[in-house]
């Protein structure tokens, strides 16, 4: 996630950096002192590092790290910001005191956002009895491993109607990050709704799923990145932009899901003698949560499946395209999973090579490089260091991941580290973590690796893959940029070639 907006924070740099803590600056001196805070970059050297704070954070936070270790802190106005850089100070954190860290840090917006705080299956602002049962719902329609069972022949359907819309743009240029946006989009409402946000077919199709790619990237932009007012709370009595823009957001979700929920709550399911209950029904039934905690909790699964998965998979086909040996060996272990009606997903788990080539992409190119602040609900001790109460706490996965203390050649794309290696995404590794670890870790794991490997399988299974203009795949632009996750800085536009000999009806 962001953390950071670039338009109120350099708007008001001065007044944040400068005019306004200058107020603190001696009650904090001397509140604080005594508290024995992990050290950190004083206000002036701060600002220093203000461009590359809203731009490329996880950067800036590893070079503060190298100057004041592992575990640092700093003010941003009235907000202490603590970083973990290593896997030892993470497992503090997410470990061995995992429920005194585990709150969320969240804008202003978000909490205006109506019933946001009581809906929340992964940003809820703490892990009380609601979020507890909200959980427990998606796991037992979603992420438990009967409900992916359930849902295979789903994501083969959804799959391949990818595929068969590729195959109308052979020899266009496609835009890769959209395909599998839309993919990923129709995927999780199948599962939640039973219901296709988008048609692949017809003129608008591209036209929809661009709105609702932008749609969600500015949902993460304006209500979890954070603006002036998250750090200075004195500013709450005269904002009024931050319910405005909660109050867009709300219309826009009704727009989105409203239908789909009043439909369901008038007709009930298309298929009523159909055992499995998906998600809507299931909240529904229960009749515990209003139509913006229903649309909320959809809007946030659909963030969820699409955000850093969608990042994920463009960094994989970039970094598979791009060496041709990785691509022969990927491809020739996916063709012994091919049946009469395509991919297996369950055989696609044996591909260990393909398995490697996911599990490396996820570590050089983490989707979310800082995952999510968490937020002290307690004041705590670590490493002889008092973190008080409210503080966010950031794990800077993405320093960790490119550590050359636990990663040889850290910076270079190596699948065959992870060949007979233990190392998994599901957080068992401190020292790997792209979907986190401990209470707060992404209980959707496990869906968007087999979503990933299904998706992208998919794509070098049945297709050659070009640049425009004849390009080198080697001379592809590396250069990222931290938007919503981190993702490919110039689109991946590539051109799709059907591989005859594998096409499937």
């Amino acid at each position: 996630m962001k953390l950071f907006n670039p338009t109120s924070i350099m708007e008001f740099a001065l007044l944040l950096l400068i005019v306004i803590p200058l107020i603190f600056l001696f009650v904090k001196h001397f509140v604080f002192v005594s508290r024995h805070l992990p050290p950190g970059p004083n206000l002036f050297q701060v600002s220093g590092y203000l461009h590359q704070l809203v731009y490329k954070p996880h950067i800036a936070f590893n070079k503060l790290a190298k100057i004041h270790g592992p575990l640092f802190s700093f003010s941003l106005g009235h907000q202490l910001v603590v970083v973990a850089s290593s896997p030892d100070i993470a497992k503090e954190f997410c470990r061995t005191n995992d429920r005194m860290f585990s709150g969320r840090h969240l804008s202003y917006v978000y909490h205006n956002l109506p019933g946001a705080n009581s809906s929340s299956i992964l940003l809820s602002p703490k892990c009380d009895e609601l979020w507890k049962m909200q959980r427990s719902t998606a796991q037992t329609s979603i992420f438990s491993s009967k409900a992916m069972e359930s849902h295979d022949w789903k994501t083969k359907v959804k799959v391949m109607e990818m595929v068969n819309y590729l195959r109308t743009k052979e020899g266009e240029v496609v835009h890769v990050e959209e395909i599998m946006f839309a993919a990923l989009a129709n995927l999780i409402s199948s599962v939640v709704t039973s219901r296709n946000l988008f048609d692949f077919e017809g003129d608008q199709a591209i036209d929809d799923y661009k709105v609702m790619m932008d749609f969600v990237n500015e949902v993460i932009e304006k209500a979890i990145t954070l603006s002036l007012v998250d750090f200075l709370p004195i500013l709450k009595g005269i904002d009024f932009w931050s319910k405005r823009k909660a109050m867009d957001i709300n219309r826009r979700i009704k727009l989105i899901w409203g239908q789909i929920i009043d439909e369901r709550r008038s007709k009930g399911r298309d298929n009523p003698n159909n055992s499995t209950q998906d998600f809507l029904e299931t909240v529904l039934a229960g009749g515990a949560l209003s139509e913006d905690q229903i649309g909320n909790a959809l809007m946030e699964l659909l963030i969820a499946a699409t955000d850093s998965t969608t990042s994920a998979t463009v960094w994989l086909m970039v970094e598979i395209n791009r060496n041709q040996e990785i691509l022969s060996k990927v491809r020739e272990e996916i063709a012994q999973t091919v049946e009469e009606d395509g991919l297996n997903e369950s055989l696609l788990s044996q591909c260990q090579y393909f398995q490697a080539c996911i599990k490396e992409t996820l570590r050089l190119h983490v989707p979310a490089p800082l995952l999510v602040p968490h937020r002290a609900i307690e004041t705590c001790k670590v490493n002889n260091y008092i973190i008080p109460k409210d503080s966010m706490v950031v794990v800077n996965a993405w320093a960790i991941a490119r550590d050359p203390n636990y990663w040889e050649d850290a910076t270079i794309f190596k699948p065959e580290r992870f060949l007979d290696s233990k190392i998994s995404h599901r957080g068992t590794h401190l020292e790997y973590l792209p979907f986190g670890t401990g209470l707060r870790m992404c209980p959707g794991s496990t869906v968007a690796f087999k979503d990933i490997q299904m998706l992208v399988g998919s794509l070098l299974h049945y297709f050659d893959w070009s640049l425009p203009n004849g390009e080198d795949m080697t001379t592809i632009d590396m250069n990222e940029k931290y938007v919503t996750t981190l993702k490919k800085e110039k689109p991946l536009l590539l051109i799709p070639k059907s591989r005859e000999h594998y096409i499937v009806e």
